[in-house]
């Protein structure tokens, strides 16, 4: 039997596992596992007969996905990879993590409107979401016209309750556009629930100024 000099390694390793635990941050919680971990694996090395390979085989694997998953959670929170189109448009959703626009906008697809376009006519099915980034967009809506600003959804409330176009939309040749199949995005967000929460705020958000515009 090892006195407690020769196995205070595991001791210590001990200590900084539990400690970890203690951390509502991810990053850091992963980051003092490791360190436990490596603590760990140099008790395995130095203090038994024979290294304990096994122990030290698992405790590598627990460290690979430790560093995967910290990987993964500064690539959700930092704008790397990002076009300027993108950070523009990330920009103006406050409300989503960088991870949770990357989500949003793996579904999307960036369209320049080339001629005079129609994206909804009032009471027609409506399998789209829209966001105008930029151009001059025209509504229509029980007999009556307004313009609005970019910077909107459009087709939100059709999205949001399953039913027909709400209002007539056009955007003027050279209008910048996102679109998002309204299937898969309705999927996606019944898969991920904080980005729901997320964009309803934008959708919030959104219909209280063009309220206020109107």
């Amino acid at each position: 039997m090892h006195d407690f000099s020769s196995t205070y390694l595991i001791h210590v390793a001990a200590v900084v596992g539990v400690a970890a635990l203690t951390f509502r941050n991810q990053l850091l919680l992963r980051a003092f596992l490791i360190v436990s971990t490596l603590l760990y694996i140099s008790y395995y090395l130095v203090v038994p007969d024979v290294p304990l390979w096994g122990a030290i085989f698992w405790s590598v694997v627990t460290i690979a996905v430790n560093a995967l998953m910290m990987a993964r959670l500064i690539f959700d929170r930092t704008h790397f990879r990002m076009s300027d189109d993108e950070l523009r448009l990330f920009a103006s959703f406050r409300s989503l993590s960088p991870g949770e626009f990357r989500a949003l906008n793996s579904l999307a697809t960036w369209r320049t409107a080339g001629t005079r376009t129609l994206l909804t006519r009032e009471g027609a099915p409506l399998d789209k979401l829209y966001y105008v980034i930029d151009g001059a967009i025209g509504i229509a809506k029980s007999g009556r016209t307004f313009p609005i600003a970019a910077g909107a959804f459009i087709g939100e409330i059709a999205f949001l309750r399953g039913q027909p176009a709400t209002a007539t939309v056009t955007l003027e040749a050279g209008a910048r556009f996102v679109e998002w199949p309204s299937d898969r995005l309705g999927a996606l967000l019944q898969r991920n629930p904080s980005l729901k929460t997320s964009l309803d705020v934008l959708f919030n958000a959104d219909m209280a100024t063009k309220v206020a515009r109107a």
